[in-house]
């Protein structure tokens, strides 16, 4: 399809070009298609989403960036999940690093305890299930 309108000012060195009717649709169509692939994918945090996730936020704490996260770097970041008792929980064959199968492992471990239906996707309900065993309050449903 040809451009509607196309005007160039060469002197003054400015360009001014409408695109064609079927190029503007085009932006619409593809919503469309995203719009529809939302609405077919299932509520909740699938398994893949929740181990990028989760890896990403645990691989955060190599400092050195090789990959691996040391049980100095582990214990450097603190926090109730940083102790050594905990990292040597997670450090499988305990050469002092965790890599991405021990974290990939571990995550698929935590992730099948939460799904409580074994369908693969945490749904609100099964988040909302787990902060209450573990004595914390329910987050909004729209937080994962």
């Amino acid at each position: 399809m040809k451009t509607i309108v196309e005007m160039t000012l060469r002197g003054a060195g400015l360009a001014l070009a409408l695109t064609s009717v079927q190029a503007c649709a085009q932006p619409v169509a593809q919503a469309a298609t995203v719009t529809a692939a939302a609405q077919a994918a299932p509520a909740g945090l699938t398994q893949q989403a929740f181990l990028k996730r989760h890896a990403e936020r645990l691989l955060a704490r190599d400092t050195d960036g090789d990959g691996m996260v040391s049980q100095a770097e582990f214990l450097a970041a603190g926090g109730k999940q940083g102790t050594a008792r905990r990292f040597a929980t997670l450090d499988k064959n305990a050469d002092g690093l965790l890599d991405t199968a021990e974290i990939d492992a571990m995550l698929t471990r935590r992730f099948t305890r939460m799904d409580g239906n074994g369908d693969n996707v945490l749904s609100a309900e099964e988040r909302t299930a787990v902060r209450a065993r573990k004595g914390k309050p329910a987050r909004d449903a729209t937080v994962s």
